[in-house]
């Protein structure tokens, strides 16, 4: 339904010229870290402007630390809908909601002599395979931006947005596959690490960095 309402609205701005062109209209592209996608906005004013976006995070990076395969999962679709407020030429500020239907992941693969540390406890590649993490934060999230570049005026352009998304207090889930982790005492460090995550870097986990261009 939420996926539903955001395309709705990304058409309705689609529509919008024929009663707004003398304000403009645009569709571009961008990157960043809201992901690979595109943009529409309507000018309401020459100082406000409605804008709504897709974007599809493709990449799942991947990094080796002592024998330990890491790879990020990021959020594979995300969609915004908020408005721009242009102070100058070309500086604006804005704000709006975010919508993303999935979190992100983390997961490491143990082989060889690597070792890891869960809880107070550390397990070689023999007793823990493979540890995964969740977290789990709202799929709707305010965000506040500030940019440059007018992405509803006619012609060609650039246009640049740095900013935040505030998810909330994260819930970290970790779980695991190897040769221990159906003990008790397995389980009870691997609830001590999630606590232990989420008192080490839970400000950090409530936001999302917004970084897109075009």
């Amino acid at each position: 339904m939420r996926n539903r309402l955001v395309l709705c609205t990304l058409a309705g701005l689609a529509i919008g010229p024929a009663a707004l062109s003398a304000q403009g209209f645009a569709i571009a592209g961008r990157v960043g870290t809201l992901g690979l996608g595109a943009e529409a906005a309507v000018g309401l004013s020459p100082k406000l402007a409605l804008r709504g976006g897709l974007g599809l995070m493709p990449l799942e990076p991947t990094a080796t630390i002592d024998d330990i395969e890491f790879t990020v999962g990021l959020p594979e679709t995300w969609f915004n809908i908020g408005a721009d407020l242009f102070l100058g030429s070309g500086f604006r500020i804005g704000g709006g909601m975010l919508f993303k239907p999935d979190d992100p992941t983390l997961t490491g693969e143990l082989s060889g002599t690597a070792s890891i540390e869960i809880g107070d406890e550390v397990y070689t590649s023999a007793e823990v395979a493979q540890l995964n993490g969740v977290l789990d934060s709202k799929d709707q999230a305010p965000y506040v931006i500030m940019g440059f570049g007018r992405h509803a005026a006619p012609g060609v352009g650039l246009f640049l947005d740095l900013g935040v998304a505030f998810l909330g207090e994260p819930d970290v889930q970790l779980s695991a596959t190897g040769n221990v982790v159906g003990s008790a005492e397995f389980q009870a460090e691997l609830a001590k690490q999630e606590q232990r995550t989420e008192d080490d870097l839970g400000s950090y986990l409530k936001l999302w960095p917004i970084l897109n261009s075009a």
